[in-house]
């Protein structure tokens, strides 16, 4: 399982972040960086090329959205997993309210950051605190169309939540900044699907697609569940980590339109569990990374121009922020995601801004 792992990784957070026009371009980024590669993850590439085989059959090459594409894209209607687990350890509620933080996104939402480059590059006493974990800050997630979950369980947020092992996402500098300034109970959910865009994936001609419709399953399952249990779940926030695979063109140019429609979806479904101050949208914004090229300033300007549209949106620059995908790994930077200590800032903005709503 650790081999399938490790490879689900691969091409979830290496490959799927690529532009990939064809599976010609696959072959040539193998082969192309076979030399970089391990030999065990050359064996496990070669162990399951029929089933990415089978993955680039089913989605399509057009699910990776070639930045060069001169062809309007087309929404694709994807077989997403809507079995969610129930949780089996929840200890049941008294009718107390419980705050519940959305994570959504890609693959930096999904956490590609590397913990051995957080533990060289950390101070000891943070990472420390990183791997230990957050007793009170709990969360249950679904990566990737049940690639990496937490097997429908409310689990402490530590270094282990990110899309495999030995990767992690925005959660811990979350909960890192979240556990010191309280320590009541903080439900996240996390729903992700990494290399996928809002304009064909998510949503489909601006209405609800595919992935919205998966997560809104995870969502409201986990959701009934916590009233079922004698709680009272408060949704406060959304923290939506996307974009990156919107960046051709006319996906960048329909984004504004799409991210309304997409937060105005999420509102509505989810109202019920509203608060009386309503539901926030903290949005980041992408980096100027060359996987992010050509789009990446459209996309940005249209999260900026929607946080203006309500108190109740919100909008932060990763780009004035400073981080970087520069760095990690050493020997090959994986320039789509974040190096770690960006990962850690990342999700500690969430929590800051977190902090000024609760």
């Amino acid at each position: 399982m650790y081999a399938l792992s490790n490879i689900l990784h691969f091409f979830f957070c290496k490959i799927s972040i690529i532009p990939l026009s064809s599976l010609h371009s696959f072959l040539k980024y193998v082969i192309l960086e076979k030399n970089k590669l391990s030999e065990v993850h050359m064996k496990n590439i070669g162990r399951y090329f029929l089933p990415i085989l089978l993955a680039f059959s089913m989605v399509g090459c057009s699910t990776f959205n070639p930045n060069n594409s001169e062809e309007e894209p087309k929404p694709v209607d994807l077989n997403m997993n809507i079995n969610y687990p129930l949780p089996t350890s929840f200890p049941k509620g008294n009718g107390e309210a419980i705050k519940v933080v959305l994570l959504l996104g890609q693959s930096n939402a999904s956490g590609c950051s590397i913990v051995e480059y957080l533990q060289m590059t950390a101070e000891p006493e943070d990472y420390q605190r990183y791997e230990k974990g957050y007793d009170n800050i709990l969360i249950n997630y679904c990566i990737d169309d049940h690639a990496f979950t937490s097997n429908g369980e409310f689990v402490p947020v530590d270094l282990t939540c990110g899309s495999g092992n030995g990767f992690f996402g925005p959660e811990v500098g979350m909960a890192d900044v979240l556990s010191k300034n309280s320590t009541e109970k903080i439900l996240i959910l996390k729903y992700t699907m990494s290399g996928y865009g809002l304009n064909i994936h998510w949503l489909k001609y601006g209405e609800r697609g595919s992935i919205y419709n998966a997560c809104q399953a995870f969502l409201s399952t986990y959701l009934t569940y916590l009233t079922a249990q004698n709680y009272q779940p408060s949704l406060r926030a959304v923290c939506w980590m996307q974009g990156e695979s919107d960046t051709a063109t006319k996906n960048a140019d329909k984004y504004y339109t799409n991210q309304c429609a997409f937060a105005s979806y999420l509102r509505e479904d989810f109202s019920a569990y509203a608060p009386s101050t309503g539901i926030y949208f903290i949005d980041a914004g992408i980096s100027s990374s060359p996987y992010c090229e050509p789009g990446y300033p459209t996309v940005n300007q249209a999260k900026e121009k929607f946080s203006t549209l309500s108190p109740l949106n919100i909008y932060f620059s990763t780009i004035e922020m400073g981080l970087t995908t520069l760095k990690e790994p050493y020997y090959e930077p994986d320039l789509g995601h974040y190096d770690a200590l960006c990962e850690i800032a990342l999700g500690q903005r969430f929590g800051e801004e977190l902090l000024k709503i609760f």
